[in-house]
């Protein structure tokens, strides 16, 4: 199974690709049907934070610090019965959003090399995250 991070809107090349969607967003769209794993979604609270260095603080602090990383990827493959997958939200590639964080927490702590999708990543990448405020 390859876990992949996207965006809603790409459901449909996901879908092509033979990629299972899985929610992380605290509010899926309501189109959305398939599995939502929130506990690596941002609170209510965090999503309304004045600041991109304060949303990382407290979302590392207060989502990622409480859950296990190997029980979450264990919860991924029950659902997608070893099919690959993507975490998905709202937010575009480029522009700041908690799937980055998410998919940087699993690459440290499990090594799985999780990626965005459909991004074609340079062998000297330089990643600039947009900003959410």
């Amino acid at each position: 199974m390859k876990v992949y991070t996207s965006y809603f809107a790409n459901g449909k090349k996901l879908h092509e690709a033979g990629i299972m969607m899985i929610g992380i967003a605290l509010f899926p769209p309501k189109w959305f049907y398939g599995v939502s794993l929130q506990q690596v979604a941002p609170t209510y609270s965090i999503l309304h934070e004045d600041t991109e260095e304060r949303y990382v603080e407290r979302f590392k602090n207060e989502v990622l610090a409480k859950v296990d990383p190997k029980e979450f990827i264990e919860n991924v493959k029950t659902f997608s019965k070893g099919k690959d997958v993507a975490l998905c939200c709202f937010e575009k590639p480029g522009d700041f959003c908690h799937r980055h964080l998410v998919a940087d927490w699993l690459n440290e702590k499990l090594g799985l090399g999780v990626e965005e999708f459909g991004v074609k990543v340079s062998k000297n990448p330089h990643y600039i995250q947009g900003s959410l405020f």
